[in-house]
């Protein structure tokens, strides 16, 4: 059986999940609340550079280091890579799991980002970000990252894809509590982690350094918002999932 079909049925699998989760599926309205996002996308900006971290303490890249933890799986710009390498087209997406408009952005174009993953046809760079446990009542932006980091260093590449799905597709209204870690565990599980290896680091929140810097990096790297997208190393302006869309040729 090929990744795709592995991915495909993990896809699936998720699916049912989120039939069981309806009660926590938030859906985002587009019409009429032009004035709303904006509002949105100027606090995030705010957000980001509040969030900036000054402790100085590194977070490693390298397996075995004596810093404070990171994935394994991860580039030195604090992304996580899916797809092949040879695809003709690169994106980067900045996303935060708790932001609404990455949750719209996901629902628009992420089927078809899938599909043109597994048909080789791009290569995704996802540089997922945490500065919205403001919006939360129990810090979700942050968990759910560390959760998705877990899983990462646990399942792999596809297993990170497949809960990064599930989580935009279950994301908990702002100002309302998120999943618990037991929920995160199971959904870390369900998506393709070893719950043994998982639970420790998802209840001690192990990758919290690691996920600062990478905060800090994106504002450091002049990106004050999310989503943001870059198609071939190129930031794109205006709508975030139009602009996924033509890179994928419409």
């Amino acid at each position: 059986m090929s990744k795709a079909d592995d991915r495909r049925k993990a896809r699936e699998a998720a699916a049912l999940e989120r039939q069981r989760q309806e009660q926590r599926k938030r859906r985002l309205v587009v019409g009429g609340v032009v004035v709303a996002v904006l509002a949105v996308v100027l606090g995030i900006g705010i957000a980001v550079q509040a969030s900036r971290d000054t402790t100085g303490e590194a977070a490693a890249v390298v397996p075995g280091s004596s810093e404070a933890a990171a994935p394994d799986a991860v580039t030195a710009d604090y992304g996580v890579v899916v797809g092949d390498a040879d695809a003709p087209v690169t994106i980067t997406l900045y996303e935060d799991l708790q932001c609404p408009i990455c949750a719209g952005l996901e629902a628009a174009v992420g089927d078809r980002l899938n599909d043109a993953i597994d048909a080789g046809q791009v290569q995704v760079e996802y540089r997922m970000v945490s500065f919205l446990d403001g919006e939360s009542e129990n810090e979700y932006s942050s968990r759910a990252l560390n959760a998705l980091l877990a899983t990462l260093d646990s399942g792999g590449v596809d297993a990170f894809k497949t809960l990064h799905d599930q989580l935009y597709a279950a994301q908990p209204a702002e100002g309302t509590a998120g999943p618990e870690d037991a929920e995160l565990i199971a959904d870390a599980v369900a998506a393709g982690a070893e719950e043994s290896t998982v639970r420790e680091p998802i209840e001690d929140k192990a990758y919290a350094q690691w996920i600062k810097n990478a905060t800090d990096a994106m504002s450091r790297n002049g990106v004050n918002g999310t989503p943001t997208v870059f198609v071939d190393g190129e930031r794109m302006g205006g709508d975030p999932a139009q602009a996924v869309l033509d890179a994928l040729g419409g």
